[in-house]
């Protein structure tokens, strides 16, 4: 299958580093991947997450934004380097003399210049945009990054729901099939004369709520797998196929939340970002105030048959001139002021969203650890309802056979099973979708872990 591994995000969240990497841009991400699905085979999540990286509309337009602050920190560099310009102009003057007896004459000809300018000092100008803009290329990667990480978190969470809907439709169908057995139960006893027409009665009442209950279940898968469809970005009439069973993901220890709090500072995308935006804003500051200060430029220039703009010579000529140029600047309109000015203030912006971003951020993984803890809990308590309900309903089922109990306590006994049913498998579900999440929010994600519910297993 193919893999979308090439910059820092991807290492980062598949390949379990930790830390911002140094991968220049030039290790460009393809452009193209390929993203058919196999018909008819089940949708696994790397799949899902593979095809969601390649046709996802954030991660693209993140890309290109590096692409963009690429040229920046090229055109930066390029302010050190000598520029040159040339020019050829061909005339023809024509001279006359009206009233005159002296004869007119007409020259034709050519003119060319070449000309060599190189800026030798400037005071950090250059300097400071230069670092500006690899520190906004930082950024830029650190985004695209967090877009990585953002479309890996939507398409675990879309996933994890349709296999949820689809574990709460699997647990409505088991609950209405046991229903229509107790619906047979109570006719063969009521055609024994063992029972009344009211206990059939109640027994179909329950089977047709059943029956609803399915078939809202089944529109809540639909709803489920269009949102799958439309997050991973395929087109909307693509038909996806889950598999059929899940091999249960074991309950492990979670990492203590100071260990993901001190993780995420360090390296969260969405913070580096925010954090690079911070700095870029600092070094626009000392670029706006090396505006105003002296610079220091070497020119030399080759003339050929005269000087641009003016009128070509009769005589051929060739003229060279050289100099060393000091220009400082004097007054200005106070415009150096307010763009220093506008700077800090800028820079006091960026720094407070930094913060900002990374309260959101460390707030969001609370709520996912918090969220994880509980589904490990809920995981537990839900496996020994399931236990409980199970010899419910056998103990139901046996006394109602053997005329000892009553219709009541079956059907209260299977819409119990049918529920336990539900939540056993609501819970593993989010059991998953949890912890992939707090691993995705932490950087702390590699193929392994990511790929471990495609395995398939058959339910005991």
């Amino acid at each position: 299958m193919h893999k979308i591994l090439s910059i820092r995000a991807c290492i980062l969240l598949l390949a379990g580093l930790y830390g911002p990497a140094a991968v220049q841009p030039a290790a460009a991400e393809p452009k193209r991947c390929d993203t058919s699905l196999q018909a008819n085979a089940p949708l696994t999540l790397s799949a899902a997450v593979d095809t969601a990286l390649c046709l996802n509309a954030r991660t693209a337009s993140a890309w290109a934004a590096i692409d963009a602050q690429t040229a920046q920190v090229g055109l930066a560099k390029a302010a050190y380097l000598p520029t040159i310009n040339g020019s050829i102009t061909a005339q023809t003057n024509a001279t006359q003399y009206p009233g005159s007896d002296t004869p007119g004459n007409r020259v034709k000809g050519h003119t060319s210049y070449l000309g060599l300018n190189w800026r030798l000092f400037d005071f950090g100008e250059r300097a400071a945009n230069e670092a500006s803009a690899v520190t906004l290329l930082s950024a830029a990667m650190a985004s695209h990054d967090d877009a990585v990480r953002k479309t890996l978190s939507d398409t675990v969470q879309a996933y994890f729901a349709a296999l949820q809907a689809r574990t709460t439709l699997d647990a409505k169908k088991y609950a209405a099939e046991l229903s229509q057995k107790t619906v047979a139960a109570a006719q063969r006893r009521e055609a024994k004369g063992v029972t009344s027409r009211s206990d059939t009665l109640q027994a179909e009442t329950a089977h047709a709520r059943a029956r609803l209950a399915q078939q809202r279940a089944k529109a809540d898968f639909d709803k489920a797998i269009t949102s799958l469809v439309y997050v991973i970005g395929v087109a909307t009439d693509t038909p996806l196929t889950l598999p059929e069973h899940m091999a249960p993901v074991p309950a492990t220890d979670l990492p203590p939340l100071s260990e993901l709090l001190t993780d995420a500072r360090a390296s969260h995308p969405a913070i580096l970002a925010a954090r690079a935006q911070r700095d870029a804003s600092e070094r626009s500051i000392a670029a706006a105030r090396s505006e105003g200060r002296p610079t220091v430029d070497f020119s030399v220039s080759r003339y050929q048959n005269g000087y641009p703009n003016q009128s070509i010579q009769a005589t051929r000529s060739n003229t060279v001139t050289a100099g060393i140029t000091l220009t400082i600047p004097i007054f200005d309109g106070f415009a150096r002021k307010f763009k220093i000015d506008q700077a800090r203030a800028q820079a006091d912006k960026s720094a407070i969203q930094a913060l900002d971003t990374e309260y959101q951020v460390l707030g969001d993984l609370i709520k996912s650890h918090a969220d994880a803890v509980s589904s490990l809990e809920n995981l537990d308590a839900s496996k020994q309802l399931i236990k409980a309900a199970s010899a419910s309903l056998e103990s139901a089922s046996n006394r109602y056979e053997h005329g000892v109990g009553d219709i009541l306590e079956l059907i209260i006994a299977q819409n119990a099973i049918g529920d336990a049913m539900d939540v056993l498998g609501q819970f593993e579900n989010q059991w998953d979708s949890a912890r992939l999440k707090l691993m995705i929010e932490t950087g702390r994600i590699d193929r392994a872990r990511l790929t471990a519910p495609d395995s398939a297993a058959p339910t005991p």
